[in-house]
This record gives C-alpha cells, sequence and structure tokens, in this order.
C-alpha cells in the first residue's frame, strides 16, 4: 500500500517531450530547457496552494503520434502508485497529437484523480464548452502532425528520384557522409561475401553460420548519436535483408503507401556491380520463398504444425524436410537454432513421424483410462458453470433496470392520457419519454450481450457421455479420419506440446490435466489407476522403453525405444529415432 501524501502537499509531475534529439545537439538553451522551465514556473506560482515538483519526466527524440515513450510509461506508472496529483505540460500536444491516446491518457488520470494542467493553454474539462475547446485543440494538432508526416513523405519520395538516400539506419557496407552514402571497404567486402556464399551454400542460415565462424559482425551504429549498437552476430534475417536490398546494385527503393515499390538509379556507388551475380542471387530467394510457401501449407501433412515447442528455448518448432536417397525425412525444428545458427539451442530436430506417432499413442492410452476423463469432464464442467454465473447476474440487473425503465414509461404514458395539460408540459413529458426509450433500447442491446456471451459459455459445457465414448473409440476412429479431420480433432484438444530430450509436456485446451512424459523412464502403454488429484498427469509403468543418449560433439542424440504390445493388439515395434538428421529403423 501506499500511503497518501500530506493533505497540503500536492505532488506535480512535469513532462516534456520534443521529436527530434536535442540531448545529442549542442544547443546552449534547447526546447526541453524552455517547455521545462515554463511548467515549473506554472507550479512556483502555485506555492500558496501546496503545490511542489515532484519529478520532470524527458522524452527526447520521441513522437508524439505513439504513447510507447520511455519517460511517459514511467509517469503513467508514478501515477498509478499514487505518487502524483498534477501532471504539468507546456502544451497538450506535448503529452499526445493522438485524440484516442489523449482520452485513454485522460481515463488514467480521471481513474487516479489526477489533473493536468497545461502552462500556455487554458481549459476546463469540467464544462462542455471546456471540454468543446480541448477537443478542438487536439483536433488541430493532429492536423500539424499529418501535414508533418505528408510533408516528410513528399520530401522521401523527391529524395528517391533524384538518387539520394532516404535515411533510417545505414546499411552494412556504407557510411554517411555529407547525406551522401560513401563504400566502407571493410564492411562492403562481408556483403561481397553474402552474394559469393548464398549460391553455393543454398541457405540464409548457413550463410550466417560461416560469416559468424569467419569473426564478422553485424555494422556498429549509434542510436541518437551516442548509445553504441549493433556489431551482432549474423542471423537468417540479416543476411535477408543484405541479399534482397537493391542499394547493393546502384539502386533507390521507395515503397508508396499502397506497398508498392519503385526503383530509382542512386547517386551512391555500387557494391555488387555484377548484375549476373544478383539475378542468380533473386531468382534462388525467389524458388526458395515458393518452396518454403508450398512447405508452410503443410504439404508434407505434419499433424502438430505449429503446435511443438522447444522446451529449452520457448522457440516454435517449425516442420522441415530432407530428401535423402530418394526417401523425404520429416522433421521438426527449432526455429531459433534456424535463425541465429547451431549454436543458438541446443536442441535442433526432432524425426516429426516418430514424434506424431509417440504422441498419438499417449492420446490412446488417454481415452482408456475413464475415471481420469470423468474427473477432467467434472473440473471442466464446473470452471464452465462458473463462468456462467456472473453473466447471469449482470443479466438479472439489467433486467431489472430494463423493467424499471418500463414502468416509468407506462406511468408517463398513463400521465399524458389522463391529463389536460398545457402543451409545454406535454413536451417536457415527451423529452423524458424520449429519454427513457434511449436508456431502454442500449439495456435491451445489453441484454442480447449477455444472451450471447452466455450461449457462448455454455458451449463449454461438456457431454460426458459423448465426450468419454468418442475418447474411448479414438485409437479405432482416429485412423478413419482424413488428415483435415485427424488436424482439426488435434487442434481443439492441444494447446501445446513442450519437447525436451528428457521429457514431453502436453497441454491441453480447457480444463484437462497436462501430461508428462519422462523419456527416461517412459510409460507403458497400459493406462494406470488415477488418483483423482488436480496435478498433472504423469503416466508410469512396469514396462520400460530404453533410452540411450548421446551428446558427442558432432554426432546425433538418438533415442531408442522398444514397445510391447499395445491393448488392441499392435504389433510390436523397434523404432530408433535420431535427435539430427538421423537415421529410422522400422522392423
Amino acid at each position: 500500500m501506499h500511503s497518501k501524501p500530506n493533505s497540503t502537499i500536492i505532488n506535480c509531475a512535469v513532462y516534456t517531450r520534443v521529436s527530434v534529439d536535442e540531448r545529442a545537439q549542442t544547443q546552449a538553451y534547447s526546447t526541453l530547457d524552455n517547455q521545462r522551465d515554463s511548467c515549473l514556473s506554472y507550479i512556483k506560482s502555485q506555492k500558496s496552494q501546496g503545490w511542489r515538483v515532484f519529478k520532470a519526466y524527458e522524452d527526447s527524440g520521441q513522437s508524439g503520434g505513439s504513447l510507447t515513450r520511455p519517460a511517459l510509461k514511467q509517469l503513467i506508472q508514478d501515477i498509478r502508485k499514487g505518487h502524483i496529483q498534477v501532471v504539468v505540460v507546456y502544451k497538450i500536444d506535448r503529452l499526445t497529437r493522438n485524440h484516442k491516446d489523449f482520452y485513454s491518457l485522460l481515463e488514467v488520470f480521471n481513474q487516479n484523480g489526477v489533473t493536468f494542467v497545461s502552462t500556455t493553454q487554458h481549459f476546463d474539462t469540467t464544462s462542455s464548452a471546456g471540454r468543446l475547446l480541448l477537443h478542438i485543440m487536439l483536433e488541430f494538432a493532429q492536423f500539424e502532425r499529418e501535414m508533418a508526416q505528408e510533408r516528410t513523405y513528399d520530401k522521401r519520395i523527391a529524395m528517391a528520384r533524384k538518387g539520394m538516400y532516404c535515411g533510417g539506419h545505414l546499411p552494412l557496407g556504407y557510411d554517411c557522409k555529407k547525406k551522401k552514402l560513401i563504400v566502407n571497404p571493410e564492411e562492403a567486402k562481408i556483403v561481397r561475401l553474402c552474394f559469393e556464399f548464398y549460391p553455393k551454400l543454398g541457405s540464409m542460415g548457413a550463410v550466417s553460420n560461416k560469416l559468424n565462424e569467419m569473426g564478422y559482425r553485424t555494422k556498429k551504429f549509434y542510436i541518437r548519436g551516442k548509445k553504441a549498437a549493433g556489431s551482432t552476430k549474423f542471423d537468417k534475417k540479416k543476411i535477408s535483408y543484405i541479399l534482397a536490398n537493391p542499394l547493393y546494385i546502384g539502386k533507390i527503393r521507395f515503397t508508396d503507401r499502397n506497398g508498392k515499390e519503385y526503383l530509382f538509379e542512386g547517386e551512391h556507388k555500387a557494391i555488387i556491380t555484377d548484375l549476373k551475380i544478383w539475378e542468380s542471387v533473386q531468382n534462388i530467394l525467389v524458388t526458395n520463398r515458393d518452396t518454403r510457401k508450398t512447405f508452410k501449407q503443410n504439404k508434407y501433412e505434419m499433424l502438430f504444425q505449429g503446435l511443438i515447442r522447444c522446451g529449452n528455448c520457448g522457440s516454435t518448432m517449425s516442420n522441415s524436410s530432407k530428401r535423402k536417397n530418394g526417401k523425404v525425412y520429416l522433421y521438426y525444428r527449432c526455429i531459433q537454432a534456424i535463425a541465429k545458427g547451431k549454436g543458438a539451442c541446443s536442441i535442433r530436430t526432432m524425426p516429426g513421424d516418430e514424434l506424431e506417432a509417440f504422441l498419438i499413442n499417449e492420446f490412446k492410452r488417454l481415452g482408456q483410462n475413464d475415471s481420469l476423463l470423468r474427473k477432467s469432464i467434472e473440473k471442466a464442467n464446473i470452471t464452465a458453470k462458473r463462468g456462467l454465473k456472473p453473466l447471469q447476474q449482470e443479466k438479472d440487473t439489467v433486467e431489472a433496470q430494463l423493467a424499471s425503465i418500463n414502468q416509468g414509461l407506462r406511468r408517463l404514458v398513463d400521465i399524458l392520457k389522463s391529463e389536460d395539460m398545457p402543451q409545454r408540459r406535454v413536451q417536457t413529458l415527451l423529452n423524458e419519454m424520449s429519454d427513457l426509450e434511449v436508456s431502454k433500447e442500449k439495456l435491451e442491446n445489453e441484454v442480447h450481450r449477455i444472451n450471447t456471451n452466455m450461449h457462448h459459455q455454455s458451449q463449454y459445457v461438456i457431454d460426458a457421455e459423448t465426450f468419454t465414448k468418442l475418447f474411448r473409440e479414438f485409437p479405432e476412429v482416429f485412423e478413419t479420419f482424413s488428415f483435415e479431420d485427424k488436424r482439426n480433432f488435434i487442434m481443439v484438444l492441444v494447446k501445446e506440446v513442450i519437447y525436451t530430450p528428457n521429457k514431453i509436456t502436453i497441454k491441453f485446451w480447457g480444463d484437462l490435466p497436462e501430461m508428462n512424459l519422462d523419456l527416461k523412464n517412459p510409460p507403458d502403454w497400459t493406462p494406470p489407476p488415477h488418483d483423482g488429484s488436480d496435478g498433472p498427469y504423469t503416466p508410469t509403468g512396469p514396462h520400460q522403453k530404453s533410452v540411450e543418449v548421446s551428446n558427442r560433439k558432432g554426432v546425433v542424440s538418438s533415442l531408442s525405444r522398444s514397445v510391447g504390445t499395445s491393448s488392441h493388439g499392435e504389433n510390436q515395434v523397434r523404432m530408433r529415432v535420431s535427435n539430427g538428421w538421423g537415421t529410422r529403423i522400422r522392423t
């Protein structure tokens, strides 16, 4: 709990902002200084009222079109902690130039009992005239911002047409001198290597790994002329940016508001002078892009696409394939390792069909445990019905208000029928009826909304008999499904699967308990009795599946398991599963 300040003390926050960073400039007296001094003088003039400066918040080089500003975020945090009673700014547009953002901030101020003051603009938000004046001020602030954007856009396209560099982070291979791009010989060498390696190695990941091994790093630059950034390892995104950037063949690219791209002849010197090399790389990029597009459409029908998550780094494991000796091998690969190279994550690859077969068999086991299913359904239904209760209470309250309004309307109708009254009185009653009709319509819409939400919530109530029957028949029924039906079933059931070499965790939607499968001591196919606890369901069993893991550098880890006959008479299977590019043997 935060203690309230003394009643005679009013803590004031001073907020200042400029779009251009003036800290990197050598101005003796900046715009920020002017804003701050104006706010401090105003607070000093209110000293007799108990006003004092709590803290000054400064956002230099921050746009007024967004609320994602460091000092503003800190200001809001301090307001919510109860440290501030008044926010003082030089002008409204220093706080924001956006209508929606301003009223969002104003709501935060009102909720926390904070007063907002502009030292150069006087208005009273408690009156309709004051609110109108404030609205007009915001309109002009937003108009000014949009005009500035228009001018910037026009300037950029004019610069592009002349072949001039339009700004932004400097690309690798160039420095900027007198607003012109000059080739940086050392960095240009790295750019040429990218275009040399890519056709030979065939993938951006391989190119980034090669450059990193050679000790090369990305361009070092300074944020707002002060803070150093960059000089990091290469990854796929950075290589992609280099390979697809026409700047390196002497062109300036400009994208209009509709996303259409234009190329203009640049005034800078090209780093890639052989257009055949450029065109060759672009053709490979297009081919690989089309291949990836087909792959993302689940060309090989992988059931758990998008659901497998790396237990080491938390990244998604995307589906992948490799053709060898005329056969296609399917894998789930950690996208962190794909994007940033083999050193980024220790878990790189897991054979796809073996992992999917293992998971499907676990679902079959789950379907044989009636006790577990019943308890899971009961828990899910309790949660679903608990969600209906507040909706019903809200509906009762709204319907009571609606009944009161209907009663009021009937009373007014009776008065109008029974009395001979002056026209002025009649008009007053009609206006009152009109107001009640508006309120009635709003409440009826509210009842409709609540009914819709209640109907939606009721869908979460599970029919225990149907659900249990579906799971009991799962082993036979699932195999008759089309790929689309199998995929839809899994998507409805499974929230995510977290994979590590030692354990697989399956998380379900709703309140089904998660399954923890210990690969060092894997479960028997026969479902164990469940003790009815609310904790995670961890299958155990006496029939062990052997696991051997090798972590030797350069040697793929392997996991081998031998499975006895299942409860449905499946043949004994022995398979060797590789965590790398490995071998799969079925007998």
